[in-house]
């Protein structure tokens, strides 16, 4: 199965919703091995196969778009927040999560590190379908409480769940015990 994301429709097995001009999918869990496109420059990439020159991306009201840089996917962020409706705003956080590819939020000795932004809460997201499966070292939550699994869809033996309230951050993901373990996330 593919996820497509396009400013004319989205498709992924579930459910279309119509929101303004836009559609975006309800949210369903994917198959191991399928493909998650985002936009980048105008093109398409696969995330779960490799980013490419993409740096940062947001996951974003059923949407996927990439960057060159965090400060675009910031600005990009910014300006979609401006132009929500009221009744998009539900089941997003208003700042996201974020999830670093290396220790100390990518800075030195990792500047080039990739970010993964989640704004959508109320669902289980699988790292896997970004690209980013038992690659996160440090990260930053936004305005919504958090839970980290180290198996999909929120499963795994105990200790596999974490919880992290809102505006936390921790460079070495657990003093390095969680470093690269990390396969979903859950926003609330």
């Amino acid at each position: 199965m593919q996820r497509i994301l396009a400013r004319t429709g989205i498709t992924l097995g579930g459910l279309a919703l119509a929101v303004g001009s836009a559609t975006v999918m309800a949210p369903t869990a994917q198959s191991a091995g399928t493909s998650t496109i985002a936009r980048f420059e105008g093109k398409t990439i696969d995330l779960s196969e490799d980013w490419g020159a993409a740096k940062a991306c947001n996951v974003q009201q059923g949407v996927i778009e990439c960057f060159r840089t965090a400060e675009k996917s910031d600005a990009r962020a910014a300006q979609q927040a401006k132009t929500a409706s009221p009744s998009a705003a539900l089941g997003y956080c208003s700042t996201p999560l974020r999830l670093y590819e290396h220790a100390n939020f990518n800075l030195s000795p990792f500047p080039e590190g990739r970010i993964l932004s989640f704004y959508d809460s109320g669902y289980w997201q699988n790292l896997g379908d970004y690209g980013f499966n038992d690659q996160t070292s440090s990260y930053r939550t936004g305005s919504c409480a958090t839970s980290f699994a180290k198996d999909n869809d929120g499963r795994g033996t105990n200790p596999s769940n974490v919880f992290v309230g809102a505006w936390q951050s921790d460079g070495r993901m657990g003093g390095g015990t969680w470093n690269d373990l990390l396969s979903s996330v859950y926003l609330y």
